[in-house]
């Protein structure tokens, strides 16, 4: 009897949570995919069109050697990568924490201000700015001191 009643909570946290799950085993894939194959040197790993045809990094050039150097605890290298992608994985820990955090509050204003049209306008100017920083030669002369 309490083992039938397990089975139907385990089918009704399935069922409710089924989108989540999903989500999950899709990033735990994805996880894994970029921890056991380093994109510098698969060839089947998707290359930047921008860079392809025109030679300029765009923002998201070097997001997944990045990824797979945070994955082996390589920050440095990961920074050197992609300096951006790494900034934003801590935006959006400190947003995940901060969501959690102020669910336990009842006021949700934080968390509205950081979904708001200026901070996404913010957001599209940084990174604007940082895909033509990452073209530039000063920018590439302080990356490759680190």
């Amino acid at each position: 009897m309490a083992n039938s009643f397990m089975v139907l909570q385990v089918k009704y946290l399935f069922k409710k949570y089924t989108g989540q799950i999903a989500v999950l085993v899709i990033f735990l894939a994805v996880i894994l995919i970029y921890y056991f194959f380093d994109p510098s040197k698969s060839a089947w790993f998707p290359k930047c069109p921008l860079r392809e045809l025109t030679g300029y990094e765009c923002a998201g050039c070097g997001v997944q050697r990045s990824f797979h150097a945070i994955l082996h605890l390589r920050f440095v290298e990961a920074f050197r990568y992609n300096a951006l992608f790494v900034f934003s994985i801590l935006y959006f820990l400190f947003l995940i924490i901060l969501k959690y955090y102020q669910s336990f509050r009842s006021k949700k204003t934080t968390l509205n201000n950081f979904f708001s049209k200026k901070c996404l306008f913010i957001l599209i100017i940084i990174v604007l700015l940082f895909s033509l920083l990452k073209n530039t030669d000063c920018y590439k002369a302080f990356i490759n001191n680190l």
